[in-house]
């Protein structure tokens, strides 16, 4: 108990750590947080609201809440949900919208604006990715009715929902490559496609030379189709009006139901190899999408480089995923694995400042998308070696970032994969120790870990000092401070030193300077060039707290502090 009364005595008192006069400067935000509702859809009790958690995690929560709120636009705290393997609500096994409904109150809890849904079309595949029908939910899922019910009970809560829109190509089964490929089969030896008999035949990319990434129709006089991902996922010809056309009825389709946006699965492969192609049909779809609706979020994963993402934004896409510093290789788990060296530390807050201002000479008004781990590229947990302090470190890290930071449902209890196959990656939430009450069934061909290093969310709840706790803290002060989120980023150059990483961002008229010692020992700072700022909450991963002495600040291992400009 005694290092986890440490860890939130830390936040209550963040106040009193003071350089400064106390002020934060936020009085005039523009929104305030939603009340919770009760819980709905739950007739198997599967949703417990406050299992066990203890008062000093609410007190504590509760105090940074009064730092501020944030304004209500596209700058949110998105939760990555898989709905296959979130939550069963009806005992089949399989995840459903009635289940998600469920957890909507848990959620909100954690501090979630936004909820990014992977495909919920109907599908052949467990992931769902080859779409057969894009205006319909798919029936392992719920029905319509479920899901507008959702949408309802999202929008009671103020969390903002953008659905996967997979439109680089459609599944095998879809319609219009069915009634283009009978036609291509139909095809009189040394006949070529004429559109004016069959308008799909142009929806996708046929030829008679094959090449890389064509597959073989069966059954024709030698004719092939593109796609490069998988023979189920026909590529679509994007330089087709009807087919820009059609992309348009569906983004107005899921817009009209109330969803904020859309996530663009494989931007990069829209045209392979071609940045210029690529940036043209982002463009269109971001110029399309805010036509229909004129603050519509449009986030597309680019997986790639720096200089590559870099590069797309000249589309003036709103957001792309920022690999350059999320998944296996991003530089938030690089600097953690040099943890203590202050050479890999130090080049963090400068890394920041690279990248924003490279993003933002392209695109004034782009929203950075951090992330640490998805669904195709394995969890954080793993990244860091389970280590716990450094796991604590990576969601302050993302989360205090500027821009729209995302969260993969479970790496908020430090979930690990048991495999390197993408179903192992996408593994049943792990809500309970005994895996009942919504715990899903296993993926195809998934493979869970021998544990999970931190245990269920059922006995981190219970528990002060754990992940899932440090989750909710750091959420809470993203959420309090607008700045946190919506700042331009510099390098602190005079506090970047040793393994104090130091940024400062500024938005409008506020500021703030985030300190993290991202070091597993303890470091004083000599804040005596800043007495004209005030701490106002602070983050220990190791129950160790935040002092002052003077003008020192005594940072723990692993700890973040918050300093803004006192009034």
């Amino acid at each position: 108990m005694k290092k986890y009364m440490t860890r939130w005595l830390c936040l209550l008192l963040c106040g009193l750590l003071l350089v400064g006069c106390a002020s934060n400067g936020t009085e005039n935000s523009e929104t305030t947080a939603p009340e919770v509702s009760g819980a709905v859809g739950d007739s198997q009790g599967i949703l417990d609201p406050n299992p066990g958690e203890a008062d000093l995690t609410e007190a504590a929560l509760a105090k940074i809440k009064t730092l501020g709120t944030c304004p209500d636009d596209n700058y949110r705290t998105w939760y990555e949900i898989f709905v296959y393997s979130f939550c069963d609500s009806d005992g089949d096994g399989i995840g459903d919208f009635q289940g998600v409904i469920s957890k909507l109150d848990y959620l909100q809890q954690m501090g979630i604006t936004g909820i990014w849904l992977m495909p919920i079309h109907p599908s052949t595949s467990y992931h769902k990715y080859n779409v057969g029908d894009y205006y319909a939910i798919d029936p392992q899922y719920g029905t319509m009715d479920d899901f507008d019910a959702f949408m309802a009970e999202c929008e009671k809560r103020d969390i903002h929902v953008i659905l996967d829109l997979v439109v680089n190509h459609t599944g095998y089964d879809h319609e219009w490559f069915q009634t283009a490929m009978n036609y291509i089969k139909a095809l009189p030896e040394g006949a070529q496609p004429d559109v004016n008999e069959c308008p799909y035949v142009d929806y996708y990319v046929f030829n008679q030379q094959g090449g890389s990434g064509y597959r073989i129709i069966n059954g024709s006089k030698g004719w092939f189709y593109e796609g490069m991902f998988s023979p189920d996922m026909p590529d679509l010809n994007l330089a087709n009006e009807n087919v820009r056309a059609e992309i348009t009825d569906i983004m107005k389709f899921w817009l009209d139901k109330g969803v904020a946006g859309f996530r663009l699965d494989a931007a990069k492969e829209f045209y392979s190899g071609t940045t210029t192609k690529n940036v043209e049909v982002l463009n269109w779809l971001q110029t399309t999408a805010t036509s229909l609706k004129e603050d519509c979020y449009l986030v597309a994963e680019v997986w790639d480089t720096f200089q590559t993402i870099t590069d797309f934004y000249a589309s003036d896409i709103t957001s792309i995923f920022n690999y350059a510093f999320g998944g296996v290789s991003g530089k938030i788990p690089e600097v953690l694995r040099g943890a203590g060296n202050s050479a890999k530390v130090n080049t963090y807050a400068t890394a920041l400042q690279k990248a924003d201002t490279a993003y933002r000479g392209k695109n004034a008004d782009y929203i950075d998308a951090p992330f640490l781990s998805n669904h195709d590229c394995g969890r954080i947990a793993g990244f860091v070696s389970r280590d716990e302090n450094k796991a604590n470190m990576a969601a302050a890290m993302n989360i205090l970032m500027s821009g729209s930071c995302f969260i993969y449902y479970g790496e908020e209890i430090g979930m690990v994969s048991g495999g390197n196959n993408d179903p192992s990656l996408r593994a049943p939430m792990y809500w309970n120790a005994a895996r009942d009450n919504g715990t899903t069934s296993l993926p195809p061909e998934c493979t869970l870990p021998e544990e999970y290093p931190f245990g269920s969310l059922e006995e981190q709840r219970k528990d002060d000092s754990s992940l899932y706790n440090y989750y909710r803290q750091v959420i809470a002060i993203r959420n309090s401070l607008p700045v946190i989120a919506r700042g331009a980023i510099t390098a602190e150059t005079a506090l970047n030193k040793d393994c104090i990483s130091a940024q400062r961002k500024t938005w409008g008229e506020e500021e703030c300077i985030i300190l993290m010692n991202i070091n597993p020992e303890a470091a004083q700072v000599d804040l005596s060039a800043y007495t004209d700022w005030t701490t106002v909450a602070s983050l220990s991963a190791d129950g160790n707290a935040v002092t002052m002495e003077g003008t020192a600040l005594n940072m723990p291992a692993y700890g973040v502090v918050i300093l803004v400009p006192a009034k």
